[in-house]
């Protein structure tokens, strides 16, 4: 449940045009209150979470190809993983559609109009949508980069492109937890390509390996002089590798 909600908040952080973009987001749930910077560079996406602090991370993920990168930045350490590409695993028709309540209100300085949607696990949402937000025939083709990012393709978040306006505010609802959304900024790059790579003097955490037991194959020869059955062979010693010691994070 948390895992959608995050993917949710993912989805909602989004603005500017196809040029390079730039977002901050203010998320609440029950046990984060922080600030996520959004990073969108063609079909590239970076989002820092807690920056500046110990337990700062950061995602990179490469929607043509399906890599995932994940920065420990407290230990300068990198973990990569190979998915499927984005357009290989979204599904046309699969993510729930916002409705429009008819509702309006203000959110700061911008007049929203309220989309309400539900899917049948139980998670509703609701979006504070500005239709007049600067630029924002321009933004949709990064909000359909950020579509592809938190899966609305596969039915775990709406396609924020297909909506009016900007989402200025948002609240998803789920399993008894509540995670709330507000845009804090928005602007162009450029942004460099280093961004959506590797940091220099980041070393890449070891995987863990496999146990793999040695095994011995039994004798098929008799002991000289001796006609009665063979002893059974002493059971084999089996060796595995030293567990590898994971660092803390």
């Amino acid at each position: 449940m948390k895992r959608s909600l995050i993917l949710f908040a993912v989805a909602l952080a989004a603005a500017s045009a196809q040029a390079d973009l730039i977002l901050q987001q203010q998320i609440v749930t029950p046990d984060y209150n922080g600030v996520i910077t959004m990073n969108v560079k063609g079909d590239k996406v970076r989002l820092d979470v807690n920056a500046g602090q110990p337990q700062a991370l950061s995602t990179i993920l490469h929607l043509s190809t399906g890599e995932t990168i994940t920065l420990v930045h407290g230990q300068k350490m990198f973990v990569k993983t190979q998915g499927a590409p984005a357009k290989q695993t979204n599904k046309a028709g699969a993510a729930p559609v916002p409705h429009p309540t008819g509702q309006t209100q203000k959110v700061g300085e911008y007049d929203t109009a309220l989309y309400t949607w539900s899917k049948a696990n139980g998670i509703t949402g609701t979006a504070w949508v500005a239709k007049t937000f600067p630029d924002y025939a321009r933004i949709r083709a990064d909000l359909a980069v950020l579509d592809q990012t938190a899966g609305a393709g596969n039915g775990a978040s709406p396609e924020l492109s297909k909506l009016p306006g900007m989402v200025v505010r948002s609240q998803v609802t789920g399993g008894g937890e509540t995670l709330t959304m507000a845009l804090i900024s928005a602007k162009e790059g450029p942004l460099a390509d280093s961004l959506f790579g590797v940091p220099h003097g980041y070393k890449e955490l070891p995987k863990v390996q496999p146990l793999t037991p040695a095994v011995t194959q039994p004798s098929s020869q008799k002991p000289a002089g001796n006609s009665g059955p063979a002893s059974p062979a002493p059971a084999a010693k089996t060796t595995t590798p030293a567990a590898q010691k994971l660092p803390a994070w």
